[in-house]
């Protein structure tokens, strides 16, 4: 290499080693690959994933909404809760009707929906568990602390 090459070749691999350790959305995205592992893995025998049982309570409790609503309430972007609903419907878990307007979705929970979500409320328990029991008391905490400031800095926009 030319010495200007080197040069900002050496540059270039000073700044990016410093990214990956201090890079917070790389942690966030790690932290939630290995949280989703952990729901996924205990949900696999339903054909379950942690989003979709996600879908499902949010379902429940708040009973049949607006896809967009329903991606609002739950921080996902659309094309990923599209997919989601297309595959839960195709199952048979939620129902997905046209709104007033035709251009409105609206999801609800089917009673299939319903009985998975029952089946899946004591693995979905032994995955918090684990998920408790890994991240520790103190980490646990931590992320309740975020979670709750980064939703008031949210809605505060």
């Amino acid at each position: 290499m030319t010495g200007m090459k080197q040069s900002l070749h050496t540059s270039s691999l000073v700044e990016a080693s410093q990214i990956g350790p201090a890079c917070m959305a790389y942690r966030a995205r790690m932290l939630s690959r290995v949280l989703s592992a952990i729901y996924d893995e205990a949900l696999a025998p339903l054909g379950l994933k942690a989003s979709q049982v996600n879908v499902l309570a949010a379902l429940s409790h708040q009973g049949p909404c607006a896809q967009n609503d329903l991606c609002a309430l739950l921080h996902t972007d659309k094309s990923t809760m599209s997919r989601n609903i297309e595959r839960m419907h195709k199952r048979g878990w939620v129902a997905a009707n046209f709104g007033d307007d035709n251009r409105t979705h609206i999801v609800s929970l089917t009673p299939k929906g319903a009985k998975l979500l029952r089946d899946a409320f004591p693995l979905w328990r032994k995955a918090q568990e684990e998920a408790y029991r890994r991240m520790g008391k103190e980490g646990v905490a931590a992320l309740e602390t975020l979670t709750k400031r980064l939703r008031a800095i949210g809605n505060s926009r």
